[in-house]
């Protein structure tokens, strides 16, 4: 091949990689964002969807494969604290979909030193501080690893509104015993089980507290319940076996009511040896065996 031939060669091999990298970049290019919101709009209604779209700062013409999701949650989870990003989804080559729900208000915890209330979502995210004391949501407290509340959840004067709560196993732990009561915990209903809701929750749980229980062998975690119905339900060792615990608990507050008994508390305890009990003990501090 002479040398001419091989310009021209060469040549040719550059024109159609260059057709087809233009042909890749015009079809898998970001045309359009869409964003789908999952459940109700409450808190979130007056954010459009163009807001959300703006705030994911995604670029239309720019390579669908070049774009930075993380980036774009992190984006609008940051602007937008009641707005929690499920997923962004590539629907094809040219399409992308948000995904969002709103955050619910689950819980407080208070800053009694600087008088702030931290409202927070079932997953500890704060929502919003605010100098007033929340009502309608139950308050969270903890003595596991600090002597103050506001070292325990990580919160700081530097506290972002939108930042997570930085303290992992305390948040574990507040999550494990959310799921746990939203799996297990049953109302009748004329004559039907189901399964509650956040706002069943919110009603029947006023305070959890986070505290240590102690044996000759060990110390442990302990969720301390105090609920609307004049029950306190102290569950020992939450990492293990939770959601079986809080099923037991729960439903022995319902037991406890038919036979007479209007408050109390519901302990479940271990013995040196590692055995697990589950006493009642009444408001005079008499006690008895729950099983």
């Amino acid at each position: 091949m002479t040398k001419k031939a091989k310009i021209i060669t060469i040549a040719i091999v550059l024109s159609i990689l260059a057709l087809i990298l233009i042909l890749f970049c015009a079809v898998f290019c970001l045309y359009r964002q869409d964003v789908v919101f999952i459940g109700e709009r409450n808190n979130t209604v007056k954010i459009t969807d163009e807001q959300i779209i703006e705030t994911a700062g995604f670029r239309t013409g720019r390579s669908i494969f070049s774009l930075d999701k993380d980036k774009a949650i992190e984006n609008i989870e940051q602007t937008y604290p009641y707005l929690k990003v499920v997923q962004i989804n590539t629907v094809s080559a040219i399409r992308i979909e948000i995904r969002v729900r709103e955050r619910y208000e689950m819980y407080y915890a208070a800053d009694e030193i600087n008088q702030n209330y931290y409202i927070l979502d079932e997953e500890l995210k704060v929502l919003q501080i605010t100098d007033f004391e929340p009502t309608g949501i139950t308050k969270l407290e903890s003595s596991l690893l600090g002597d103050t509340n506001i070292d325990i959840l990580g919160i700081t004067g530097n506290t972002v509104v939108s930042d997570f709560i930085a303290n992992t196993h305390f948040r574990s732990l507040t999550d494990n015993l959310f799921v746990a009561m939203y799996n297990t915990v049953m109302i009748e209903e004329d004559g039907v089980d189901r399964y509650v809701t956040r706002d069943d929750i919110k009603t029947l749980v006023t305070y959890v507290q986070f505290a240590r229980g102690y044996t000759l062998q060990e110390s442990y975690d302990r969720i301390i319940i105090t609920t609307s119905r004049g029950f306190i339900i102290d569950i020992g060792k939450p990492d293990s076996n939770l959601e079986n615990k809080v099923n037991i608990c729960f439903n022995a507050i319902d037991a406890l009511i038919e036979r007479g008994e209007s408050g109390g508390t519901i302990k479940v305890t271990y013995l040196d040896n590692g055995e697990e009990r589950y006493n009642f003990i009444r408001d005079d501090q008499t006690s008895s065996d729950l099983i």
